[in-house]
């Protein structure tokens, strides 16, 4: 087990000096630089969980709703680049969990 850590401990390192981490850290704290926008993105993304948890059915309305009240937020460059970002890395972990869980069975 203790291999097996030792590699996680690589691991998280490669992926903290990956291009996907940097450009993350530099939008996250661009965007932190400005509390309004950063306190509006928050409260946005909040709501977004909110319908996709609760909604019943096909949250399409809802969504959709709640984009075209925050239009400016959601094209606003600094939040464009924030949410490319965020969804860069999430994309690199993903990638790197199947891959890593490839082939394991619990069950046969």
């Amino acid at each position: 087990m203790d291999n097996i850590m030792e590699e996680c401990r690589k691991l998280n390192l490669m992926i903290t000096n990956s291009e996907e981490y940097r450009n993350y850290i530099f939008a996250r704290n661009s965007i932190k630089a400005n509390e309004d926008l950063y306190n509006s993105l928050m409260e946005f993304k909040r709501r977004y969980e909110d319908i996709m948890k609760y909604t019943d059915g096909n949250p399409y309305d809802e969504i959709y709703r709640i984009y075209y009240e925050n239009d400016d937020l959601i094209h606003n460059s600094t939040v464009n680049e924030y949410l490319r970002a965020e969804s860069a890395l999430s994309k690199l972990i993903r990638s790197i969990i199947a891959k890593v869980t490839d082939g394991i069975r619990f069950e046969e």
